[in-house]
């Protein structure tokens, strides 16, 4: 008889534990992760080669007992524990892009063993998914909906970072502003210029014993022209942003000391290529918990029904 292989829960903690070290010496020796390396196209091929790996380690797993083990409970806990784990040492320290604070621990979105453990969880939820999606059934649409879904939002969340664009327009009454800046100071050309023709800010009434009226609105009146030309006359506000030519527009600041009048508008400019597939990730789990609830629930026994 074929001695089975007994990979228990303790290889899954001893495994993420040897994820961790490895993690350890990788930050050591090279450094914070390199982010930045990983733009399009590059993590599109990432993306690519990785749901390949999965299909091809799905293809193999009656023959690789690793592979079937990394289907199981006992591979799927201790990663999500060390993830866990991590996540909330991300929580209670305070990260900091520029330096100090806890030496690695305040860049934990930098942090080799944060990014290595969440992409070996990863490739366990991605394998659950792709087994799920090629033996598809009807009753197991809530399990492929969550676990899809949360692998979907993951993925395109941390492969997309690298292409996310948070830059910062500053605008003078009459004038036309055609560059922008990051939060590093270097100057962007965003394919898009705005011009202000009002700076609108509305003060609450002074309140008795108050030294200074707070402010209830401020918004900028612009027009926006994108490279084709196309112009678009809009107001934004905060909490009230516009979309266009690919960008989301936010009223960010404006001359503090100056207050309404000021004739300086600051506006954010995000782009975000992969935020469609991080919420079509969120939909699907939405759905897969709504399917779950709708299909789990307790049906009346055919006695109940006969009364």
């Amino acid at each position: 008889m074929e001695r089975k292989e007994n990979h228990g829960f303790l290889a899954g903690f001893l495994l993420g534990g040897g994820i961790l070290a490895a993690g350890i010496l990788l930050q050591a020796c090279a450094g914070p992760f390199p982010w930045a390396r990983l733009a399009f196209p590059v993590n599109a091929v990432l993306l690519a080669l990785f749901l390949l790996l999965l299909v091809l380690l799905l293809a193999f797993r009656s023959r690789l007992r690793f592979v079937a083990w990394m289907l199981r409970l006992e591979a799927a806990v201790p990663a999500l524990c060390y993830c866990l784990g991590l996540t909330l040492v991300l929580g209670l320290v305070r990260q900091s892009g520029e330096g100090g604070g806890i030496p690695w621990l305040s860049r934990m979105l930098d942090f080799w063993p944060f990014v290595l453990s969440y992409a070996w969880l990863l490739t366990l939820l991605g394998l659950v998914s792709v087994k799920h999606l090629l033996l598809f059934r009807l009753r197991e649409i809530p399990f492929l909906l969550n676990h899809a879904g949360l692998f979907l939002a993951l993925v395109c969340g941390a492969l997309g970072s690298p292409d996310r664009q948070d830059l910062f327009m500053t605008v003078t009454e009459g004038t036309l502003a055609t560059t922008a800046e990051d939060a590093d100071g270097a100057v962007h050309t965003p394919g898009i210029s705005v011009e202000l023709h009002d700076f609108i800010m509305e003060l609450y009434p002074l309140q008795p014993g108050a030294r200074m009226q707070m402010p209830k609105r401020f918004a900028s009146e612009i027009t926006l022209f994108d490279r084709e030309g196309k112009v678009c006359d809009a107001v934004i506000e905060v909490n009230k942003p516009l979309k266009a030519a690919g960008w989301t527009i936010y009223q960010y600041d404006y001359d503090a000391q100056a207050g309404p009048e000021s004739r300086i508008s600051v506006l954010e400019l995000v782009r975000d290529p992969w935020q469609p597939f991080v919420l079509a990730g969120i939909l699907m789990m939405l759905c897969g918990a709504l399917c779950l609830f709708l299909f789990m629930a307790p049906r009346p026994k055919r006695e109940e029904v006969a009364r």
